[in-house]
């Protein structure tokens, strides 16, 4: 009987009633060059049919009613058996070759402990995809800093992170809204850490669609604190923390 080959990379996405978009998620994994891979969906609890899409596709789904975002995303790093963890959503399409490149950047870098690339918001408006190409920039520009300078702006939009290192740092604060972007701090105190413009993904602008521009851009302004630290640290942010919080868990309640 042959030995099943462990996948090298486990690819997790939290969902919660995803149908409209985690078909073409799994499709593009699907198409990939490489197959070393598992898809893990941790689900909180779908009505639509999230979970028969996901057994369509062969991915190993859980469900666990009312898990959020972030409690989601660590369990699903328990049940990886990959060496390499790649955090996404279920509205994010992978170029045909990402899986591949991103193992061979690994590879070529064994110092490596983590990476990110660029989000594109393929359905955005012309200032929308403006503004990530500007965000995009000054994350790779920051990630090219020399320390104590140097930051990694992360987003589990696309973030790579080796398994044994994620498990040290202790995986994402569950309560904490910028839980994915603060890893991103965790993580350069781990050892080498880079933003490669050569990996990039396809977003989803429905979030800047539902919410507006301007709702959208004020709701997201917690992410400066990953480029400037000291601003954790102020009442503006912890108060802007707050109020983004409460928002989103009125925007994702069942």
């Amino acid at each position: 009987m042959p030995i099943e080959k462990a996948p090298c990379i486990s690819v997790i996405v939290p969902t919660f009633n995803e149908e409209k978009h985690l078909e073409f998620l799994l499709s593009s994994l699907e198409d990939q060059t490489l197959m070393s891979f598992e898809a893990l969906i941790v689900d909180g609890g779908s009505k639509d049919k999230t979970y028969d899409i996901s057994r369509q596709h062969n991915a190993k789904i859980v469900v666990l009613p009312g898990f959020d975002e972030f409690a989601s995303r660590n369990v699903g790093a328990k049940m990886a058996k990959g060496d390499f963890l790649l955090f996404t959503c279920a509205d994010i399409i992978f170029p045909n070759g990402l899986l591949q490149k991103i193992e061979e950047k690994f590879e070529q870098k064994p110092e490596l402990v983590a990476l990110s690339g660029p989000g594109y918001p393929f359905d955005a408006s012309f200032f929308g995809k403006i503004e990530y190409i500007v965000y995009n920039i000054i994350r790779y520009l920051f990630a090219k800093l020399p320390k104590p300078l140097k930051r990694f702006s992360t987003s589990t939009n696309f973030l790579v992170v080796r398994k044994d290192t994620f498990d040290r740092v202790g995986g994402f604060e569950v309560n904490e809204i910028n839980a994915d972007g603060l890893m991103g701090k965790k993580l350069l105190q781990m050892g080498e850490v880079a933003f490669f413009l050569d990996t990039p993904v396809c977003i989803s602008a429905r979030r800047m669609k539902n919410m507006g521009f301007l709702s959208f851009n004020k709701h997201y302004m917690y992410v400066f604190e990953n480029l400037f630290f000291f601003l954790s640290k102020t009442s503006i942010m912890k108060n802007l923390k707050l109020h983004s919080k409460m928002k989103h868990r009125k925007l994702h309640e069942p």
